[in-house]
């Protein structure tokens, strides 16, 4: 889910913000809008993806962040963050950017160390109370993903409700099965044949998960989990882009797939 972010909204909580209003944004308040996008941009690189911007022009961070808001920048992550911002919210997030010492931004301070790690832990019994409602070729990613939803989230869809607290999604990532050639083999209704196990991606919600995300990146109460084959949590891997990617879904739970699970339900 890495992307090579042409623009960052990133900025460091930690660092001193003048208290005075710039050009046509306020620093101080810039600041506190940007705590969703430190979670990516903190930390990184000096030519690490995504880039640093502490320092950078102001007027070309509000035109780079209006571009991405419009679609005139094609970006998924960062065309979903600044659909969400108000020209005022480009203009304080340019004026704090702006303000920031060239490479100040290299400590991740604790709060936003939070908001990467996820609540979420694999569920002990799966798939015991889950019910499998897609199964899918990634063929960039060269695997099986077979979807699975817990009892919570799919009496929620039963009922034509919105996926609950205590609701769970389980992706099991399946390497193919291949056959003399090399090439994937088929079920009947088109999918590869699935072989091993290469690991596991979740989503979970529970009362106040979200209580500590911005708002900004906040999927109500959803944190996002990836997990290896031994179902342990890679800690490495940032809940960020998950949260990030999912947030345009809020009218569907925060899902992509809410039609399967429908389906599922109505015994399609």
């Amino acid at each position: 889910m890495r992307s090579t972010l042409l623009v960052s909204l990133a900025a460091l909580a930690s660092a001193a913000v003048p208290s005075t209003t710039h050009a046509g944004g306020n620093a101080a308040e810039g600041k506190t809008r940007s705590l969703a996008c430190q979670t990516c941009h903190l930390g990184v690189a000096p030519t690490g993806d995504p880039p640093h911007l502490a320092g950078q022009r102001e007027a070309y961070i509000a035109k780079q962040l209006k571009a991405f808001k419009s679609g005139d920048r094609k970006n998924p992550l960062m065309n979903a963050m600044a659909s969400q911002l108000s020209d005022a919210d480009i203009d304080n997030l340019a004026a704090y950017w702006s303000s920031q010492p060239s490479g100040s931004d290299t400590t991740i301070p604790p709060e936003v160390a939070a908001i990467k790690k996820s609540h979420m832990v694999f569920p002990r019994d799966f798939p015991k109370g889950f019910t499998l409602y897609a199964t899918s070729n990634k063929e960039d990613l060269h695997v099986v993903y077979k979807s699975y939803v817990n009892a919570v989230g799919l009496a929620a869809v039963k009922a034509n409700k919105p996926l609950p607290d205590g609701s769970e999604i389980i992706v099991v990532k399946y390497a193919p099965k291949l056959d003399a050639d090399k090439k994937p083999m088929l079920e009947k209704d088109g999918t590869w044949t699935t072989d091993k196990i290469v690991g596991y991606a979740g989503m979970g919600s529970r009362p106040g998960w979200g209580d500590t995300v911005p708002e900004l990146l906040r999927n109500a109460n959803w944190n996002f989990g990836v997990f290896s084959a031994d179902k342990t949590p890679r800690a490495e891997v940032s809940q960020t882009v998950c949260l990030a990617c999912h947030k345009p879904q809020a009218a569907t739970s925060y899902l992509f797939l809410l039609k399967d699970i429908q389906a599922k339900a109505s015994g399609k």
